[in-house]
């Protein structure tokens, strides 16, 4: 069916459906066509965590209208925040004049500009909007109380952008090409039911996160160490299928947030110092608060008058933080909301961060009043004369929010749901995190079943009025079970078990370099040069036990001390330096390893110095493989733990421990690429760190050893800005090893978001080809482009016990192709590696391109077989290892870089503006001449 419009769409209706066209477009149609399904492997039936949607009549629309919220008195520099526009919202529809009152009450809202309704919204006299314009007045009210002032007065106006078939979602997913017309509609069709189910979601949980798909409850919140809180809650999106309708996937999800409570007790609980004190009440009357009252962020707490009220005390901890814990704190503060205790509002602010000055020391110049001249004081000083308040804890920093306001820590409560960025949890919240996480299959389903019950889409009046209706059990899809490949070692094969194998008595399939140059730098005073002398003797025996030449079995042993953590372990650096001065004068050549031996559990702070000094601040790169000596003590383990080092040795000398035959799908003449893109998140400052681009190739047609190259770049940008000179580089090293440049290349794209696959792949294509071009102008290899996901929802879950292994999941090699995939492109999910723990989440591949005529079976049995070779493991793992190597590159690239933001929140009284939020100034090739250019580091495996 043709799409329908009635009107013109509007600038903002424009915008948002070319940020769909360009993003999303190509990703749901332009696509290379499924050539085929599979057929190989054992079929079986499995559940989806996806429950079926259809529409309970043809020819249903939806009005799309644009919504402008805009205060009656304009403000400079004025913000809308979600939460304001949401409570505008809510009043609206109480308040709303009777003509369009169930209009918008069955309407949907997506808190920015975009409102979806199945009714029409007319003028005030009756006629159709046609291009003109609905205005409505909203009065909110400051804490229940009527007021008329026009800041908290708005102007609510309505635009109809469209009119929206639902028709084409049904079509879409029935596979059929004419809705390539009808695209634009679709998506904004998707996008309007995903605003619809939404909702009643919001009004019920908290949704975090910016695609508004995870919502969270303060219900069963279970605590983990240092001050946090893991929050339980779901995810839904409503999806396309290939089953011929849509449907809506529904997942448990869980996240981590910081504890709410007074940020003077929970700030010392996140740096695992204990609570800092506990207060009586929060606060007394507090007086008039700053200009302006609520509305948009503007106004200070800068209210006078009110008595003394009781506040947090001051604990038995240190009374002050030293920069790293403050920076710390910043990176978990970021954007936090909280409330202020130092007088009556209920007003919720957003934080800046933590100054580096104590209210002691942080000092502005407060303006006279009734012709006394202005002064310096101190936020200790202001605090007593305005608000009559003792800061009892004064060596702590203050909070930093609006443009130039401070505040005490004990004067602030943080508020639930402020999350805790996955690159701050310690060791052990991540841990604990995981144990309330990790769910067996059978309790996983069970949650979320539970899930749809308690969300009851059919009995909600807006899903109602829509005329959609969920399904109520989950989705049954076609998969199939691929049988594992042969896992080769010299002289012998293993034929793995339920995605495993075992490495004893097997020698590794290709030797690397002897290790000759190389030494023992012990961190821990506990383990003695006796217990050194014992470890080495062990290992070497095991190498060699595996085929890992070795040819100096004495290596020299360097105690040292690795100093304070708070100072940043600064031994780490002269000992590793000892360490390579005592390799090189041993045996005459540049250091091929450093072992570090770390006290008792693996500390990440440490781990992270030991592997940036010994990459950055040697006079050259030296690997090194950093062991846990708790772990060498244990007697009964020790054998199987040396054998999984023995594996990462190998690999960092060059070595290939195993291999399997992909032969049949990859030819000698194919050159194979993993490539990732990492972003860091911005600096305290608000400067944007650069993104780093990372792709590893074979270096010939056999497929199992691979050179890193890598590049820093513009931050936050997706796509590889030079992989035309990364390319050629691995083209070239392939020339060189085999004598002829690939006729073929296929590359596996990690890392790339779900509304940029196509996008990431028609530009990294065409730098592919450019890459060929500069090497030969006549040089044309046909490209194959697949991007796997990792980041999606789709779980699935076995029917019959007996397609499952003692953990509940599927079997290694369950592969979906059906109903719950692309209508028509080319994708798949496979899973192929054992879940150990919680539920097994399968890798989804999506082949972009292909010039090299893949069939289903074909691509789906070369990612299984890849997926058992990964260097450092007896067990398949869950991507194929040239993309997993990318994605650890990228990560410990980050370590390499600097990573500490030393901005001072109280160093500028200007605050940070978005102005501030700049791309940082970086070298492109900085890691390139580091590490890529030093061959004796980049052409082994340093990074396993």
């Amino acid at each position: 069916m043709a799409p329908k419009s009635s009107t013109r769409p509007t600038g903002e209706s424009v915008a948002l459906e070319k940020v769909l066209g360009a993003m999303s477009l190509r990703e749901v149609v332009d696509y290379h066509p499924r050539p085929d399904f599979g057929k190989a492997g054992k079929a079986i039936t499995v559940n989806a965590n996806m429950y079926q949607a259809r529409f309970k009549a043809q020819g249903l629309t939806i009005q799309h209208y644009d919504i402008e919220i805009n205060p009656v008195v304009k403000v400079a520099n004025q913000k809308k925040p979600k939460a304001l526009l949401w409570e505008v919202w809510t009043q609206l529809c109480q308040e709303a004049p009777a003509d369009i009152k169930k209009a918008l009450n069955d309407g949907a809202y997506d808190m920015v500009k975009n409102m979806y309704t199945p009714h029409k919204i007319k003028t005030e006299n009756g006629q159709d909007l046609g291009s003109g314009k609905r205005e409505v007045i909203v009065a909110l009210k400051e804490d229940g109380r009527d007021t008329d002032d026009d800041k908290r007065r708005f102007k609510v106006v309505f635009q109809h952008a469209n009119e929206i078939d639902l028709d084409t979602i049904i079509a879409f997913c029935k596979g059929n090409k004419q809705t390539e017309q009808a695209k634009e509609m679709m998506l904004v069709a998707i996008q309007a039911m995903n605003v619809l189910f939404r909702q009643d979601a919001s009004v019920k949980y908290k949704p975090v996160g910016a695609q508004g798909r995870r919502f969270f409850g303060t219900d069963g919140a279970q605590a983990i160490p240092n001050g946090g809180l893991v929050y339980l809650g779901f995810m839904q999106s409503f999806r396309f299928t290939q089953s011929g309708l849509p449907a809506m996937q529904l997942d448990t999800a869980y996240s981590a947030f910081v504890r709410p409570g007074m940020l003077n007790d929970v700030a010392f609980e996140l740096l695992g110092l204990g609570g800092g004190g506990g207060g009586g009440d929060f606060g007394g009357r507090g007086g008039r608060g700053g200009r302006g009252g609520r509305g948009f962020d503007r106004g200070a707490p800068r209210g006078r008058g009110g008595p003394p009220a009781s506040h947090g005390g001051g604990g038995g901890n240190p009374g002050t933080f030293n920069p790293q814990q403050i920076r710390k704190l910043n990176e978990m503060f970021r954007n936090a909301k909280f409330q202020v205790t130092h007088r009556q509002t209920s007003r919720i602010f957003t934080m800046r961060g933590l100054t580096m000055q104590s209210a002691a020391e942080l000092k502005f110049l407060l303006s006279g009043r009734d012709g006394q001249p202005d002064k310096m004081v101190t936020i200790v000083d202001y605090y007593k004369s305005q608000y009559n308040m003792t800061v009892t804890q004064p060596r702590l920093p203050c909070i930093a929010y609006g443009s130039k306001n401070y505040v005490p820590l004990e004067f602030v409560k943080l508020l639930p749901f402020n999350s805790i960025p996955m690159r701050s949890l310690t060791a052990d919240q991540t841990a604990a995190m995981i144990k309330v996480a990790a769910k067996p299959p059978p309790e996983r389903a069970n949650m979320i079943r539970q899930w749809r019950e308690k969300l009851d889409y059919g009995n909600l009046p807006k899903v109602k009025a829509w005329n959609v209706e969920v399904n109520k059990e989950m989705m049954k899809v076609e998969a199939r079970v691929l049988p594992p490949p042969t896992v080769q070692y010299t002289g012998q094969t293993q034929r793995p078990n339920f995605g495993g194998w075992n490495l004893k008595n097997t020698k590794f399939f290709k030797a690397g370099k002897p290790l000759k140059s190389w030494s023992i730098l012990c961190l821990d005073d506990r383990f003695s040069q006796q217990d050194c002398q014992k470890f080495a003797t062990q290992l070497v025996r095991v190498l060699q036990a595996s085929n890992c030449p070795v040819t100096n079995s004495q290596p020299s042993i360097i105690p040292w001390n690795a100093g304070p953590p708070l100072q940043n372990y600064p031994g780490v650096k002269t000992g590793l330096q000892e360490a390579a001065r005592a390799a090189y004068m041993q045996s005459k050549a540049n250091p091929q390893l450093i072992i570090v031996l770390m006290p008792q559990r693996k500390e990440i702070p440490l781990y992270s110095e030991i592997k940036t000094v010994a990459a950055q601040q040697l006079k050259l790169p030296v690997v090194t493989q950093c062991l846990q000596t708790a772990k060498l003590r244990n007697e009964r383990g020790l054998d199987q733990y040396l054998g999984n080092v023995s594996m990462k040795i190998h690999a960092k000398l060059g070595g290939v421990t195993h291999a399997v035959n992909v032969t049949a799908a990859l030819d000698k003449t194919t050159l194979m690429v993993g490539a990732d893109v990492s972003h860091s998140g911005p600096r305290f400052s608000g400067a944007i760190p650069p993104s780093i681009a990372v792709s590893v190739a074979g270096i010939n047609g056999d497929q199992d050893r691979f050179l890193p190259a890598i590049r820093l770049q513009e931050g936050r940008v997706e796509i590889i800005q030079d992989l035309v000179g990364m390319m050629k580089s691995h083209i070239q090293t392939f020339a060189k090893n085999t004598g002829k440049l690939p006729l073929k290349i296929v590359m596996f794209r990690d890392g790339v978001s779900e509304g940029q696959y196509a996008h990431c792949a028609e530009q990294e294509y065409s730098q592919i080809l450019q890459a060929a071009r500069d090497i030969d102008a006549k040089y044309r290899p046909k490209v194959t482009f697949v991007v796997c996901a990792k980041r999606h929802n789709m779980r699935f879950f076995a029917i019959n016990p007996a397609d499952a292994d003692r953990t509940g999941n599927l079997q290694p090699g369950t592969v979906v192709d059906k109903g719950v995939t692309h209508p028509f492109a080319f994708d798949f999910f496979l899973q192929a590696h054992a879940g150990l723990q919680g539920t097994a989440r399968p890798t989804h591949y999506i082949v972009v391109k292909d010039e090299n005529q893949f069939t289903a079976d074909k691509m789906q049995g070369l990612c299984n077989a890849l997926s058992y070779s990964y260097a450092r493991a007896t067990r398949s793992v869950s991507l194929i290892p040239v993309a997993y190597y990318s994605d650890i590159i990228a990560g410990k690239a980050r370590d390499l870089l600097a990573k500490d933001d030393q901005s001072d929140v109280g160093a500028s009284v200007s605050g940070l503006s978005d102005s501030l939020r700049e791309k940082m100034m970086f070298d492109p090739l900085e890691l390139k001449k580091r590490l890529e250019d030093n061959p004796d580091f980049n052409s082994v495996a340093w990074y396993m």
